[in-house]
């Protein structure tokens, strides 16, 4: 028979965790702060993953002095105070544990986590497994084989032998080791002198603390003096570190037993704190219920778009994917969204009507109406009337907040409501069922629900865009980018299978010869995808140094890999085995499979997805084709043009750069791209205080890495792991190219201050991201904040200049069979038929390098070619 789970929550280490983890600025629309509260809910949630345990408490501290503090009046004296802005979230914090059904305790004179491991002992005495939802090490002494401890912010499991990988000692000796060592987050002093690595030998060759005090006199030198001088304050620790297991307590394990929590409670209280994302979904059906849906024919759709007084908001239904799926109908609502109509598009006289609809200029507002372009567009029409868009309004408001600002997510965060799930409806798995299989009255319902959202939503959505001044940026830029992004997923590229597959042949070859090469290396066999087994032969087996930890061991990333290059040849086997694999499993196989019955494939280019503003392609993600290795331009020789067509690819020329020079007006930068110079010389020049005839190859290519690592916010670090370079001489690298260029410098501090006092920063276009982490109690996300407060006016500049290209070339194309088929990050790529290359090639380079005034020219590279490899 399966044992009953208690589960114990640290509730006080939680409070602690959420608050730091989530930005200060998080509050209700009176100012209430919540972040402590939403990070605990968030917490709360996970931990509970949909499962109700058999027992459960959460469990706090107790204002007040505790047997410790008698003890030991230095215990934890270091630690400052609780925060206000946190303790006034503690009863919120109550309120969300009571309404999951969880019982609080805290008991005055002790500590949570004796609370805690009274209850564990109960817990494991009546035979139930025990979990203990902390990250604080102390409760590792009470692990065993019916006890875990669970850290829900790193997602590690501890059990007996994860403890003894993490510290080399059992959970039985972990008081011993802690008596040893102090521990410095509660002060305790622990012996002065020993460390980890000493505790724990001495702890293997004498057993516990006492054995150790013991032997001391047969030990040598200061190791001897320590333990004989410090042996009170190491048997003092080591009562501090203990957890007390018999805490008079109210309540037994039995009296924790846990119901399924309702959902009313929880949402209630949710929708008391606006933590709308959280929302269980029960008020979806409710709503459902009180919506008047009616089925139309062609003349109730008309009677009901021609009785609008407000523009209609619409909403294609789809069997499969817009760009080759079936429509199968049509959600309209106009200004009372209690009153929808659902068009069945099954004949062809409807969808004829809805056609023309869309072609008139009746005003229309969508949610994500690319698709609604990509079925119009389809049937040779034209999409007019459009005067909104929910999500790519929602995107400008606040790139950052709901993203990729789905229907469902605006529909939480603007009406405080859920919508109900597709799988709802047409079912899940094996057992899901196409919407032109239903009845036409129930696929009504659910499309009612999601075109009613957008009514109601529109006019929130819309209000906030003019109060963000984004109202040119979404009718100039987004909705017209929405059709020119329509138009390329329908064309398509096409890609030669064949070339593929022998692709993959010889890449799956050559893994596997280096495979055998890393065997002999390692000196055996291991899954080189196994990053636990690489790590175990990197650094346990071969003694390589460990460079970083994840959450469960050591970490085999790239950047870890490029260091150990140096130190040992399997490191770069490695590096190129992954390069391999990933070309194999993220381009040769994907773009095979992907292809349509015509060659062609067509991914899904999306405009939300990304917080700068570039696009980002899915199904396949084409914008990740590598572009500069040898194997990269091998499968770009793959994508073709149309048979007796040409290839163009388009290129900006340091696109980034020359928005930096415009943007801080930097003298140097700006003369030397407007006479034409060579800038990553020049830069090597100013660094090195040489003449740029001076320069050589490996001093521009200096040059170049702290010219990009400018943009991207990299520090002294960063900068001396790139160059291969001691930290102290990439900081007097960075020092000597701002003293070279310090308009640059100037910008940067002026662009972080500005983004500290308004909360968010802006590109050329007035494009706006805000950064909540600023605002965070963590110093590692503020920097992290910074570095976006420099790089996105660049990177999101960029991705504008590149859109309004991209739609001035587009209508410039209609005129012509040429195609715009990619883009990928600052290259677009065409095909086109010979007679029209020249004039092509003209018109893409004059709209690209005329997107935008900038104080520097845009300099655009075009090729032609009969491949995407041969124009690049």
């Amino acid at each position: 028979m399966a044992k009953k789970r208690l589960v114990l929550v640290d509730g006080t280490a939680l409070i602690y965790r959420a608050f730091f983890a989530i930005p200060s600025s998080f509050s209700t629309s009176d100012g209430t702060p919540t972040n402590a509260s939403y990070g605990f809910a968030l917490m709360f949630r996970k931990l509970l993953a949909g499962k109700t345990p058999d027992f459960g408490a959460v469990i706090f501290d107790a204002p007040g002095r505790t047997f410790r503090d008698d003890r030991f009046s230095e215990y934890k004296a270091q630690r400052p105070p609780m925060r206000g802005e946190m303790r006034v979230q503690i009863p919120w914090i109550h309120r969300i544990v009571e309404a999951h059904g969880y019982p609080l305790m805290s008991v005055p004179g002790y500590e949570a986590d004796d609370v805690i491991g009274t209850l564990t002992k109960a817990g494991r005495e009546a035979g139930h497994e025990v979990f203990i939802i902390s990250g604080d090490k102390d409760f590792v002494q009470l692990i065993d084989d019916d006890v875990r401890m669970v850290d829900t912010v790193k997602d590690v499991t501890y059990d007996a032998e994860l403890v003894r990988k993490k510290w080399g000692v059992t959970p039985a000796r972990f008081t011993d080791y802690l008596a040893l060592v102090g521990d410095t987050a509660d002060n305790v002093p622990g012996i002065r002198g020993i460390g980890p690595k000493t505790a724990k030998k001495l702890l293997a060759t004498y057993g516990d603390l006492e054995g150790v005090l013991a032997a001391a006199d047969e030990l040598k030198g200061k190791q001897r003096e320590r333990l004989i001088e410090f042996a009170d304050a190491g048997r003092l620790s080591k009562e501090l570190v203990t957890i007390d297991c018999a805490v008079p307590l109210e309540l037994g394990v039995d009296d924790l037993a846990l119901e399924p929590a309702a959902n009313a409670p929880i949402d209630a209280l949710y929708r008391e704190l606006e933590f709308y994302s959280l929302l269980s979904g029960d008020d979806a059906a409710a709503a459902a219920d009180a919506r008047e849906v009616h089925v139309v024919d062609i003349a109730g759709a008309a009677n009901f778009v021609g009785a609008a007084a407000a523009p209609v908001a619409v909403l294609p239904i789809y069997d499969g994917a817009p760009i080759d799926g079936t429509l199968v109908g049509a959600a309209l609502s106009g200004p009372d969204p209690s009153k929808v109509a659902y068009l069945p598009l099954s004949d062809s006289g409807a969808r004829g009507w809805f056609l023309d609809w869309c072609e008139s200029e009746a005003p229309k507002v969508g949610h994500d109406v690319r698709d609604l372009h990509c079925f119009v567009l389809r049937e040779g029409r034209r999409l007019h009337g459009l005067v909104g868009d929910s999500r790519l309004a929602s995107f400008l408001i606040d790139p950052t907040r709901d993203i990729p600002h789905r229907l469902d997510q605006l529909c939480r965060a603007w009406l405080h409501r859920t919508l109900p799930e597709l799988k709802s409806l047409v079912g899940s798995g094996k057992k899901r069922r196409l919407l032109a299989e239903l009845d036409s009255v129930d696929v009504a319902a659910h499309a009612g629900e999601l075109v009613a959202a957008l009514a109601e939503c529109w006019p929130l959505i819309e209000s906030a865009l003019a109060d963000e001044g984004q109202e040119t940026n979404l009718q100039d830029v987004s909705l017209p980018m929405a059709e020119v992004l329509a138009r390329m997923q329908l064309s398509g590229v096409i890609v030669d299978v064949h070339r593929l597959d022998s692709l993959a042949g010889e890449f799956e070859a050559r893994k596997a010869e280096i495979e055998a090469e890393v065997a002999e290396l390692a000196g055996r066999s291991f899954n080189l995808g196994s990053t636990k087994q690489l790590g175990q032969v990197l650094f346990d087996e071969l003694g390589l140094p460990v460079i970083k930890r994840t959450k469960t061991g050591y970490s085999t990333a790239a950047d870890v890999l490029e260091r150990l290059a140096n130190e040992h040849p399997i490191a770069q086997r490695v590096i190129d085995w992954r390069a391999l694999a990933k070309l194999i499993n993220t381009y040769t196989r994907v773009l095979r499979e992907a292809a349509g019955e015509d060659g062609r494939v067509r991914c899904t280019f999306q405009q939300t997805a990304g917080a700068s503003g570039r696009l980002i392609t899915t199904n396949p993600d084409i914008q990740r084709t590598p572009i500069r290795t040898g194997d990269g331009k091998r499968i770009r020789e793959a994508f073709l043009p149309r048979e007796g067509w040409n290839m163009v690819s388009a290129d900006w020329s340091q696109i980034e750069l020359r928005i930096l020079a415009h943007m801080t007006g930097d003298a140097a930068l700006v003369e030397a791209y407007q006479r034409g110079d060579d800038i990553h010389r020049r830069t090597a020049a100013a660094i090195y205080s040489i003449t740029e005839a001076e320069v050589t190859p490996a001093q521009r290519n200096v040059g170049k890495t702290i010219n990009f690592a400018t943009i991207y916010g990299q520090g002294a670090t960063a900068l001396g792991q790139s160059l291969g370079i001691p930290r102290a001489e990439a900081k007097a690298t960075i020092e000597r190219y701002f003293a070279a260029f310090s308009g640059v410098r100037r910008w940067l501090d002026d662009t972080v201050k500005r983004a500290y006092d308004d909360g968010f920063v802006e590109t050329i276009l007035g494009r706006r991201r805000y950064i909540p982490e600023l605002q965070s109690n963590n110093f590692s996300d503020r920097g992290y904040g910074e570095r976006i407060a420099t790089n996105t006016p660049i990177q999101g500049s960029g991705a504008d200049l590149c859109k309004l290209a991209m739609i001035r070339i587009d209508a410039r194309l209609q005129s012509m069979e040429a195609c715009m088929l990619l883009q990928i990050h600052d290259e677009l790529v065409f095909e086109t038929p010979p007679s029209e290359t020249d004039a092509l090639v003209s018109l893409v380079k004059h709209e690209m390098e005329h997107a935008y005034p900038l104080r520097v020219p845009l300099v655009v590279d075009v090729g032609v070619g009969a491949s995407w490899s041969e124009a690049h």
